[in-house]
Parts: C-alpha cells; sequence; structure tokens
C-alpha cells in the first residue's frame, strides 16, 4: 500500500491508498501525484500563499494529525463556465475535470440529496448538522476517483457531503474505544522490559548502557550500535526523498476532534514523515523490526518513522512527548520514545534531559535513546522527568530518526481518522 496525501501526528495523520487510488506525496519539496496505472504524474511547485498546490506532508509530532492537499491543476481538463461555484452550497466550491463532469454532477446531486433527506432529518446527525462541509475543492472529484473507500481515514472528515459520512464527523462515532483492548503496558512491565533488553544476551550487539533507573529516576537506555551505517545512511536519504518539512506541534481541538498543528519559534527543525515507498522500504522494514523485536511491542502500536534534520541554530525546546487526548483515543498514549541518531555532529545538536541529572547524550551515528513518557506503576500517566530538549546544532547538520510507541494499535485507528 502507499500512502495517501494526509496524515491527519502526530501528528497527524497517515491514510493509506489501495489498488487504483491516488498517491500524493513529496519529494524535494514537490508535489507528486500518481495513478496505481501510471497515467497521471506531475511535479508542481508548493506555495502556501495559494491554492493551486499544497501537498503537506509535515506532521505534527504532538498529534500524528496532519493533513494532506493535492492539486491537480494540469492533470485535469478545465471545466466549463457553467461550473462556476460549482457545488459551493456544500462547503468549498469543487473543481470539476470536464472529462469527469457527468460523474461529478452526480457526485454532487446524490450528496445534495442525502444532505436534504437524511442529515436535516435524522437525529443522529444532531451534533454534527453544521460540520458537514466539503473541507477541500477536489472532494468530488476524488470521490469519483474511489478515494471515499480507500482513504476514509482523511475523506470521510474532510468531504463528508460527498462521501455521505456526515455521522463520522463526531470523534466517538468514528473512533470508539474498545472496552476489551489490551494495553502493551500495565504496572511494572516497562522495569520488565528493559531488564529483560540488559539480561538477554540477543541484544548485546546493540551495546545497551544503562543511562538512569530506578529508583533514583526513570528508566533510560542507550544504544551504541542500533543502526550500522548503511542503515543510518539509508534513512537520511530517505528524508531527503520524503521531502522535509518545517516541523509543527499540536494545536486546538477542532470540533470535529482533529486537532489544528501550528509552528512555534521554540521548534526550529525540519521533518518527514516514512510513509508510502519510504515506509515499504526494505532498510525502514528492518529498522521498525528491531524495535520491535527490543521492545517487545508490535510495530502497528508505533507512529510511522519520523525523520528529522536539524540545522544550524536550530533546536526544540524542552517539551515531553505525552499527548494527553491520546488517553480518548483508540491508539492511547506514547509509552516510549525511541530516538537513533544518523549521523555525527560536529558540535552542538545533544538530546538534553534536565530533570535526569541534566544527562545530555551527544550524537553518534548509529546510536539510540529509548526512554518512557509513563510512569512504570502508572503506564497511561504521564512521567515529566523525562521531559527533553533538543539542543541547537552549533556546527554541521543533525539526523535522527524517532519511533512514538503508543499504548494500542496506531496504524489502524489512524487510517481511520482517529488519532
Amino acid at each position: 500500500m502507499k500512502s495517501f496525501a494526509l496524515l491527519l501526528s502526530s501528528t497527524l495523520l497517515v491514510g493509506t491508498v489501495h489498488a487504483g487510488a491516488i498517491d500524493t506525496t513529496t519529494r524535494n519539496g514537490n508535489c507528486v501525484l500518481k495513478s496505481t496505472n501510471d497515467a497521471l504524474e506531475e511535479n508542481a511547485s508548493s506555495d502556501s500563499q495559494t491554492n493551486d498546490t499544497t501537498c503537506i506532508i509535515t506532521a505534527d509530532d504532538d498529534d500524528s494529525e496532519v493533513i494532506s492537499e493535492a492539486s491537480y491543476s494540469g492533470v485535469t481538463a478545465p471545466a466549463p463556465k457553467e461550473f462556476d461555484e460549482f457545488g459551493s452550497d456544500l462547503g468549498v466550491e469543487q473543481s470539476i475535470d470536464s472529462t469527469r463532469a457527468k460523474e461529478c454532477l452526480a457526485t454532487i446531486e446524490s450528496a445534495r440529496e442525502y444532505i436534504t433527506t437524511e442529515v436535516m432529518v435524522d437525529e443522529k446527525y444532531a451534533k454534527t448538522r453544521d460540520l458537514c462541509k466539503n473541507q477541500h475543492k477536489d472532494c468530488t472529484l476524488w470521490s469519483v476517483l474511489g478515494e471515499c473507500e480507500n482513504n476514509p481515514g482523511y475523506m470521510h472528515v474532510n468531504c463528508a457531503p460527498v462521501c455521505q459520512s456526515c455521522e463520522m464527523l463526531h470523534i466517538e462515532t468514528r473512533c470508539p474505544l474498545d472496552p476489551n483492548a489490551v494495553d502493551a503496558m500495565y504496572p511494572g512491565d516497562l522495569s520488565k522490559m528493559f531488564e529483560r533488553i540488559l539480561s538477554s544476551p540477543e541484544y548485546k550487539q546493540f551495546e545497551p548502557v544503562v543511562v538512569s533507573r530506578p529508583p533514583e529516576g526513570p528508566w533510560m537506555m542507550q544504544f551504541d550500535n542500533i543502526l550500522s551505517e548503511a542503515e543510518a545512511q539509508r534513512l537520511i536519504e530517505l528524508g531527503g526523498e520524503q521531502g522535509y518539512e518545517r516541523s509543527s506541534d499540536v494545536g486546538k481541538q477542532k470540533k470535529d476532534g482533529t486537532h489544528e498543528n501550528y509552528v512555534n519559534g521554540g521548534r526550529t527543525s525540519t521533518n518527514a514523515w516514512c510513509v508510502g515507498d519510504c515506509y515499504e522500504d526494505p532498510i525502514a522494514q528492518v529498522v521498525m523490526g528491531r524495535i520491535e523485536n527490543i521492545t517487545g511491542i508490535p510495530e502497528t502500536n508505533s507512529e510511522n518513522l519520523q525523520l528529522l534534520r536539524y540545522e544550524h541554530d536550530q533546536f526544540y525546546q524542552v517539551h515531553s512527548d505525552y499527548i494527553p487526548y491520546h488517553t480518548e483515543r483508540p491508539c492511547g498514549v506514547r509509552i516510549l520514545t525511541f530516538y537513533m541518531y544518523l549521523n555525527e555532529v560536529e558540535e552542538g545538536g545533544g538530546t538534553n534531559f534536565p530533570r535526569v541529572r541534566n544527562v545530555t547524550v551527544t550524537p553518534k551515528r548509529g546510536r539510540a535513546v529509548l526512554w518512557p513518557s509513563v510512569h512504570d506503576k502508572d503506564p497511561n500517566a504521564q512521567d515529566s522527568r523525562t521531559n527533553h530538549q533538543a539542543l541547537p546544532v552549533i556546527k554541521g547538520i543533525k539526523y535522527g530518526a524517532n519511533a512514538w510507541i503508543h499504548q494500542r494499535d496506531f496504524k489502524g485507528p489512524n487510517n481511520r481518522g482517529c488519532n
């Protein structure tokens, strides 16, 4: 499967494309559109000031909720003038491909009937009637192309009228909590995991070293040989292929239960998300499998690898990786962070933990640090002792790769727009 135009990450959300669907990714700041029959492919420069092209694969590290959009400019034929303001009664005015005009018209008419005869009548839509709008100009075209079925996580929220999914705009309907869900960690399991890593001969090859442990402080472990030079280099290359974008943080919750992401002065790095072809890359698969083996937690509980780049003077101020609202999401909270250093940095760029003896882990190619964001005695409660910061790079460039591991399956709910 390939990545569709979105992550709704933290940040924030990554949908998936199945056979026959459109794939939108970024490469070197450009937007690339593909169809599985390779009939469509276009590079268009990104411009945040216009609606001609927006291909945003940056993800909010504290939310995993990234909305990515794609332009079909130059791929589709222009519509006749009589289609001006087409579909504006259902939200954003819709673009239309004249070669698919009949299907687009039928989709809009069906959406209008759905709104009139169901949404405005049935009480199950009472909480979402005012929210049920097409949020993107290509919603109708995407619906015609089958994206409502192929990418429900994005489409059911952002193109609800044409997907006839208005009830899904309510977070409790879209993302119900499973009372029988099994957590990855229960009280005492964090210590058991770290003790297992220390005692097992299998992990000696990764050179684990305890940085901190109870009762003096929280668990924290460093691995000096987690990646080979070739693996680290390939992850750097994958970040470049995906396209680095300005990192952002979690913003306020919107009415549909998703969260805004915002850029702030306390975080100046750039990042890319390892989705689509990157996720399927053999090296990326090996690395994610290694993390699964070491932690004993299924790879599906992890967010996609976040590939990071810090240039001169770039930093990330003190923060926690724990996101409180995840307690109300199917994925559960982030319990562990597995951070990998991909290159040597001439000066600066360390990861500092002010409340763990003010220790700073310095960048070294192939090194990794593993720490919890929760307490061993209550692995759903935030442990602020592991709040940390990425110190400014003084000389050189710092590359890293980050895996956030959740209590429960992250990837499945994320594809439904739940995280």
